[in-house]
């Protein structure tokens, strides 16, 4: 069977995968300096440094547009998607086969567009599938479900719906609600609080101003499971160092959170890309959302590699996939079209447990998590009034004694057991 190199075409950090292990990471930047153009990282690392001859929206603005450049090579945005694509192409080995997931965001002709640019940077054979679509398939079911991501310049929900078959039937785009204006929001705080606390102005010179900006993604990380982050800047022999409160951060960035907030439709499950497990507090604005794990893109299209082989090469975009290995119950007596409103609870060693979120994960001794980690032995879902039930990170599971082999519907009264637990987990109810 053909295998696929997946690309997963998100310009805050493109990402290159072969049978889930990343080779390849390279957000979308592009420095050019005395004629010579750096990119991805190496570009990153350079655009406080060089602001007037750094990009950082070639794919957010992908167009033949002319743009103002340093270099004669650059004449337009689509020529440093280019260059990138063909150093990304470069650096994963020249793949024969390639599937890029790619954000709804892109209109029919920047998708007209990026075929050209991929066939001109020597991509083989290649096939381009919705990126929310592709993300979320594991958790789609009968009904509606709302994908969101985050990019550098703008934010994009994707509906979903399953009937027949998995399908996008709209997008919402935040635009100027990206992850860059989220890092500028946050080192402006983060400057003061320097100003303040140490009498240092970061934004002084271009050098610590790159430094500052380098270390504000993990300031956020930090942030959202601590009440405060310390970060320190060497500079010159001197060190500075500055206390940046989680309160704070989220004064200054809510009203970005808010401006995407008011796009989703609260009353229908939402799936958040891994990137937002990184921005402290967003999913607490939220009664209906759960995490995607960071390989979830990749996951899945090993799942519909066989799909993928067989479908014409020449396709130019699939926003709709066929479901496979529809889940069943190891019994005959289940409706799927009826809705689990009994179950409340899971309990677990005598502890009943609300199940009041639309995701749960879970690990071999039945301990609830809030996020999919390596820990996670199985997950449960709420989908338009049902209650699913999946085996992650190919955990053994048994329910009912019977070994999950799917996504499966579940009932009030079902026991799940798993390879290390003494006792299974029960779903109940509680008046």
């Amino acid at each position: 069977m053909k295998s696929f190199t997946v690309v997963d075409l998100n310009d805050a950090n493109i990402r290159v995968a072969r049978d889930e292990q990343v080779l390849v990471r390279s957000p979308g930047y592009a420095v050019i300096k005395d004629d010579k153009i750096a990119l991805g990282s190496q570009a990153a690392r350079l655009t406080r440094l060089y602001p007037r001859s750094s990009h950082n929206d070639f794919w957010y603005r992908l167009g033949q547009e002319a743009i103002q450049s340093m270099s004669k090579q650059i004449r337009h945005n689509a020529d440093l998607a280019y260059m990138q694509l063909a150093e990304i192409n470069e650096q994963a080995g020249k793949p024969a086969s390639c599937l890029f997931a790619v954000p709804a965001s892109f209109n029919p002709e920047q998708l007209g567009l990026l075929l050209g640019l991929l066939k001109a940077a020597n991509f083989q054979e290649v096939r381009l599938v919705d990126s929310a679509l592709l993300a979320s398939i594991k958790a789609l079911h009968k009904g509606e479900l709302q994908h969101l991501d985050m990019q550098l310049h703008q934010t994009v929900l994707t509906r979903l719906v399953t009937d027949d078959k998995h399908q996008v039937v709209a997008t919402d785009i935040s635009p100027e609600v990206g992850i860059l204006n989220i890092h500028e929001q946050c080192a402006k705080l983060i400057s003061d609080e320097f100003i303040n606390q140490s009498r240092f102005d970061p934004h002084h010179n271009a050098e610590t101003e790159q430094l500052l900006f380098e270390k504000v993604p993990a300031c956020l990380r930090t942030l959202t499971s601590a009440s405060m982050s310390k970060i320190n800047i060497e500079y010159q022999a001197q060190s500075y160092s500055a206390n940046i409160t989680r309160e704070a951060i989220l004064r200054q960035i809510t009203p970005l959170y808010e401006a995407v907030y008011k796009h989703i439709k609260h009353t229908t499950p939402l799936l958040l890309s891994h990137r937002f497990a990184d921005l402290p507090g967003f999913s607490e604005g939220l009664n209906n959302a759960c995490i995607l794990d960071e390989f979830a893109i990749f996951a899945v299209a090993k799942d519909y590699t066989a799909y993928f082989s067989d479908i014409d090469p020449n396709t130019n975009y699939l926003s709709e996939l066929p479901i496979l290995n529809v889940a069943e119950r190891p019994t005959s007596q289940v409706n799927i079209n009826a809705s689990t409103p009994d179950i409340t609870h899971i309990l677990i060693e005598n502890i009943a447990h609300r199940l009041d979120g639309p995701c749960f994960y879970f690990s071999a001794v039945h301990q609830l998590e809030t996020t999919l980690s390596t820990n996670s032995e199985y997950s449960i879902r709420l989908q338009n009034g049902h209650y699913f039930i999946q085996a992650e990170n190919n955990a053994q599971i048994v329910v009912n004694e019977t070994i999950l082999k799917d996504t499966m519907l579940l009932s009030l009264g079902d026991k799940i057991k798993t390879s290390a637990a003494k006792t299974a987990s029960i779903l109940i109810k509680v008046r």
